[in-house]
């Protein structure tokens, strides 16, 4: 629907800092792409062009994933792989990803990194109308050593000297965020998760280089000494924090470490995704080693105050991009969250970490109206969310 003025009635909205959805349909009003009006005063506004009634429906804003990479293709398992697709088939895939995790309810993404900015083209292309997919924010190449995690993608700092131009290179290309890879991950052949790939001094001249930018920093940590010295540097989301150790995930876990999270406020994008699911029983049908070890992680983070934000790492291996909703199943299983805390992880607090805040993540008067209209009560169960009726975004309703 194409209409700049649109009355929604009938549907029960969520109110973000409420823990559940009131029993009365709120009316809402939409007028060029913004949400000017909740409640009765939606009513009072004089007649409008196009009144869509949703009765029995559940309003919620649209969601967030902050962690992507829209590049990645997650039917294939190595970066040479990867990499042997030309360009413009990745840059089809990646406009068919997009659109996809619009119709599922996804209508902010935050990309944590790619080797040849397709994604901003992309985002170019979503700002302007011409083609369908979330509201995006960018990290470009992220910063890494030489041979070390994600070097293929480009953003290669070899020696203290080059901070200053790597950054700047993602600048100007026109990232929004700064992305660096403080330790080793596990989709780059030779490199490993719990080793620190950056020292502190490096980690710091990293984020001082982006806040001359104006960028905040991302930095991808599953090492424990590596969430450490990035926390201690500045950053403004750890992503993974899976306190890995010599054993693996969830194998160093540092409960001061955590209160220092909490204490300092940063946001944790713990990258909890559909894969989850299927990994939480062992053969016999108790819990997996795997559950057991991810599952303590986040349930002593919670305990001490981590703030967790939503986020997938779509498009690694296994991971598709349109299935977020699925990840917070998971999310809410394994750090033990009532649904609706995992809710405002994927809207309002995300919107908050993201520097968001004043354009998306709740139903409030001024924002940007990306809504997802369900048929179930999502604050009750999260499998609500998995196949949306409809999707707003940006004021106008999504063709499915």
């Amino acid at each position: 629907m194409e209409s700049n003025d649109i009355l929604i009635t009938g549907a029960r909205v969520w109110e973000s800092h409420h823990d559940s959805i009131g029993s009365r349909a709120l009316p809402l009003r939409i007028r060029n792409g913004r949400i000017l009006a909740v409640g009765s005063d939606a009513l009072a506004m004089g007649r409008v062009p196009a009144t869509i009634d949703l009765p029995g429906r559940f309003l919620v804003p649209g969601l967030i994933d902050a962690h992507v990479h829209l590049e990645l293709d997650p039917g294939l398992s190595t970066p040479a792989e990867q990499l042997a697709l030309p360009p413009p088939e990745r840059r089809r895939a990646l406009a068919a990803r997009a659109r996809a995790m619009l119709e599922r309810g996804i209508t902010t993404a935050r990309d944590c990194g790619g080797g040849f900015y397709h994604e901003h083209d992309l985002r170019s292309l979503i700002d302007a109308g011409d083609q369908l997919g979330p509201r995006l924010v960018c990290c470009g190449q992220p910063l890494t050593i030489p041979e070390g995690h994600c070097a293929f993608w480009g953003g290669v700092i070899s020696s203290p000297a080059e901070i200053e131009r790597v950054v700047a290179r993602q600048v100007e290309r026109g990232s929004d965020w700064i992305k660096v890879m403080a330790t080793g991950g596990v989709f780059t052949p030779g490199s490993r998760p719990r080793d620190t790939q950056f020292d502190a001094d490096a980690l710091a001249a990293i984020v001082a280089a982006a806040r001359r930018e104006g960028r905040p920093v991302a930095a991808h940590c599953h090492g424990t000494a590596g969430i450490a010295a990035a926390l201690r540097a500045g950053v403004r989301t750890i992503e993974h924090a899976s306190f890995a150790g010599m054993d693996g995930f969830g194998t160093q876990l540092d409960e001061g470490l955590m209160r220092e999270l909490a204490e300092r406020e940063v946001w944790v994008s713990p990258t909890v995704n559909a894969g989850w699911l299927g990994r939480m029983s062992d053969a016999t049908g108790g819990p997996s080693d795997f559950y057991r070890r991810l599952s303590s992680c986040l349930r002593l983070q919670r305990s001490h105050g981590v703030r967790f934000i939503a986020s997938s790492d779509a498009g690694i291996p296994g991971v598709f991009h349109h299935d977020l909703a699925l990840g917070l199943q998971a999310m809410q299983a394994y750090a033990e969250l009532r649904p609706v805390e995992v809710l405002r992880a994927a809207t309002v607090d995300a919107a908050e970490a993201l520097g968001l805040g004043q354009e998306t993540g709740r139903i409030a008067v001024g924002l940007s109206a990306d809504l997802v209209v369900l048929r179930a009560d999502p604050t009750l169960a999260l499998e609500a969310l998995v196949d949306p009726e409809a999707v707003v975004f940006r004021g106008r309703f999504v063709r499915r």
